[in-house]
């Protein structure tokens, strides 16, 4: 029985939702639960937001809205962003752009999976805030 449940949270783990109704969701898409049952949630990913499907409850870490890391919400943003530049860069054949764009998108999104993993002491924590804050620094030049 299906039992509403307003909730959010961030998958941990990609799932490619190859079950009926089943909504496929990558390492880091934000969730917005509406509904549970057993061990599965109902409920639709911002990164595709006319989806809604089904996916494993153990696959998404639920968060508190008021406490959003900024520096994640920042990273985020920033590689929405550095996305839409990185195609253009594909598309004009712009190969070296392109190739050092990537290695940097990369290495932002393992910073942000880890920083939103919350298994990494106040310190690492700290140290990896002041990576990527450097990273998207040195990316706006």
């Amino acid at each position: 029985m299906w039992i509403e449940n307003r909730k959010c949270g961030v998958a941990i783990h990609n799932w490619d939702g190859k079950v009926k109704h089943g909504l496929a969701l990558d390492v880091g898409d934000f969730v917005e639960i509406f509904e549970e049952n057993g061990q599965w949630w109902r409920g639709s990913c911002t990164r595709k937001p006319r989806s809604i499907g089904l996916f494993p409850k153990n696959y998404i870490k639920l968060k508190d809205p008021s406490k959003e890391d900024p520096v994640v919400a920042e990273c985020t943003q920033v590689l929405r962003e550095w996305s839409e530049i990185w195609k253009k860069l594909f598309v004009e054949r712009e190969t070296y752009k392109f190739t050092t764009l990537r290695k940097v998108i990369l290495s932002l999104l393992e910073s942000r999976r880890e920083l939103l993993s919350a298994t990494l002491t106040q310190d690492q924590t700290l140290d990896l805030q002041m990576n990527v804050i450097s990273k998207i620094d040195w990316g706006n030049r």
